[in-house]
């Protein structure tokens, strides 16, 4: 195969992978709004494809194949040592969620105070309001008188 459509290849598939490097970019550009292993994954995904455009590149401008290994063997390398460092983080950051969640579940529970009154001074209040509502629909509409 000719270096011209294996570039043209590469360009493709670049250009098809905006799935997944559109949505990382917007994840790196919310900042600390993201947690710090979804931002070094969303680093490890635009890094991964920049690699496949940038070899694009240097296949369109390069006869040789020392000129294309070297860029991508140094982005692979690049790439899967970000994801794995995201896997870490990510790791890191459950645990810590756990450890958070165990120690919310150990307090004790607040108890909820019992308000007896308040409970039939609703229910009293919401029967006048229905006993008011059906005397006015009764006036309004002579139901019952013959």
């Amino acid at each position: 195969m000719t270096h011209l459509v294996l570039g043209a290849s590469a360009t493709l598939m670049t250009a098809a992978g905006s799935a997944w490097y559109v949505p990382a970019y917007i994840a790196l550009r919310a900042g600390a709004d993201r947690p710090p292993s979804h931002r070094t994954a969303a680093t490890a995904c635009l890094t991964g494809w920049a690699t496949v455009g940038g070899s694009a590149l240097v296949l369109f401008l390069t006869e040789g194949w020392w000129p294309v290994a070297v860029p991508l063997t140094a982005g692979a390398a690049t790439t899967t040592a970000l994801r794995l460092r995201a896997a870490i983080l990510r790791r890191r950051e459950s645990k810590e969620a756990a450890r958070d969640w165990a120690e919310l579940r150990a307090a004790p529970p607040v108890p909820i105070p019992r308000r007896p009154r308040a409970l039939l001074v609703t229910a009293l209040c919401m029967a006048a309001a229905m006993t008011t509502g059906v005397a006015a629909l009764v006036t309004a509409y002579g139901v019952g008188a013959d």
